[in-house]
């Protein structure tokens, strides 16, 4: 029952992480373009740096994590940090708007030196408090199908905080300059809610099944030594570190793609789609609650459908397969809105757009559960806390790389042509979407010739 109880706990929790954190995405490139008056790409090439660091210090904070702090700490140093940087966020946005030209680069006048300060504490913040949340787990449930199951269903409390994120946020803040302060300000108080939430309930719910607190010592301090000393690996081990380094790297090809469409449909939607369903006005903000409602809805199905699989080898390689197949599907559909945007049309059906955020919304519950469950059950113990930082730093690059590959996205207000490797010219959006068309049909190919390696790495 405690472990009911821990689970509920860390449910609350990764709901106001997930407001906070996906709250950010919701309405921190939109106040760039509109409140600083950035050049759109560099605003998203700012996000998906942004994005990118938070992963590479989870990294820093698994370290301190595991060797110096324990995971309770870096919880709440993490959300602390983080609390700070959106109520910067939000003084920020309570500034005058600065009178400057649309412009690609800083001026570092006032308010862009306060956006880069307050993201650098979101930054180690989020860092710190994600790897926290996520080194408790395992600390917590120690059956493999329990951690894999617990971060499905953490995954879907971190999408009940994007929705609501997303429409709380776009109800209260729209397209208004004046109000994007209070969008910051909610967020920031979200993340106060957290850290009462786990102050009040730690010793109590955050326990493992003996009923001992969890997180109070570094885990290096709960190896023994002989564990710790420099021990070789076995041929098993080794291939199994192989394997989380391949799959790795098709995580970070995935995602890649995955946040393109998360960081840009919505200015798509702002120029092309038709807002309204039936009498409900959609602003751009509340786009992005569709996908993470899809995860909501269909996480229990393909949870329970998998569940009855025997081969789990099988069902491993046939979720990442499926997933990439799903995000494919999305850019295809996307493709097809392509050609009527580019042929001018400008009042395209959203509904659309929603069957695109539904399907992509499966293809995320396919690939990253399943990655970190794959991590925790594959990895060598000694090696754990490095391989899924190394995880994160490939979620790193995916950001970043995603912010780079958005910015080749179409924006004819700025009259500006991006060329693809310096010779391919992305000037609509037919060009843009076949991009990641042709990079996950190879991707397939390349999974599917390798199928039966990747299967004895598993053995």
């Amino acid at each position: 029952m405690e472990n009911n109880k821990s689970l509920y706990t860390l449910f609350l929790m990764e709901i106001c992480e997930g407001f906070s954190f996906y709250g950010i995405g919701a309405i921190l490139t939109l106040f760039m373009v509109q409140f600083l008056n950035l050049n759109l790409s560099f605003a998203l090439l700012i996000y998906g740096v942004y994005s990118g660091l938070v992963y590479i210090t989870t990294l820093i904070g698994g370290h301190l994590c595991d060797n110096y702090i324990g995971s309770r700490k870096i919880i709440n140093i993490g959300s602390i940090i983080m609390t700070l940087g959106l109520f910067l966020l939000s003084y920020d946005a309570s500034l005058t708007q600065p009178l400057t030209p649309l412009h690609s680069s800083f001026l570092f006048n006032y308010p862009e030196i306060i956006l880069i300060f307050s993201l650098m504490f979101t930054i180690i913040g989020a860092g710190f408090l994600r790897i926290g949340i996520a080194s408790i787990v395992p600390e917590i449930y120690e059956l493999k199908d329990k951690i894999e199951s617990n971060f499905t269903l953490l995954n879907m409390a971190l999408n009940i905080g994007m929705i609501s994120a997303s429409l709380i946020l776009g109800i209260i803040v729209g397209e208004t300059l004046n109000l994007y302060k209070y969008g910051f300000f909610i967020l920031g108080i979200s993340l106060v809610i957290l850290i009462v939430i786990y102050n009040l309930f730690r010793n109590k719910y955050l326990v493992n099944l003996k009923g001992e607190i969890v997180g109070l010592k570094p885990i290096i301090n709960k190896i023994p030594k002989k564990i710790n000393e420099n021990i070789k690996l076995s041929k098993i081990e080794k291939n199994h570190i192989k394997l989380i380094i391949i799959i790795q790297i098709i995580a970070l090809i995935f995602f890649i793609g995955f946040e393109v469409i998360d960081s840009t449909l919505m200015f798509f939607a702002k120029d092309y789609v038709i807002k309204s369903v039936t009498v409900f006005n959609i602003t751009p903000e509340m786009i992005k609650f569709i996908e993470p409602l899809g995860v909501i809805i269909f996480s229990p199905i393909i949870l329970t459908y998998f569940n009855r699989k025997k081969d789990e080898n099988n069902s491993l390689i046939l979720k990442i397969i499926l997933g990439i197949c799903a995000l494919l599907i999305t850019y295809i559909i996307f493709f097809s809105l392509a050609i009527m945007a580019d042929g001018g049309i400008k009042n395209i059906n959203i509904i659309f757009i929603i069957i695109m955020e539904l399907i992509r919304s499966t293809a995320e519950i396919l690939v990253l559960p399943i990655i970190l469950s794959l991590i925790s059950e594959f990895a060598p113990k000694k090696y754990l806390s490095r391989l899924m930082g190394l995880f994160y730093c490939c979620l790193a690059g995916s950001y970043t790389l995603s912010g780079v590959m958005a910015g080749f996205y179409p924006d004819k207000n700025s009259g500006i042509i991006h060329y693809l490797f310096g010779i391919i010219p992305v000037t609509d959006f037919k060009t843009f979407s076949l991009i990641f068309i042709i990079m996950y049909i190879i991707l397939l190919i390349l999974i599917l010739i390798s199928k039966n390696k990747i299967k004895k790495l598993m053995q």
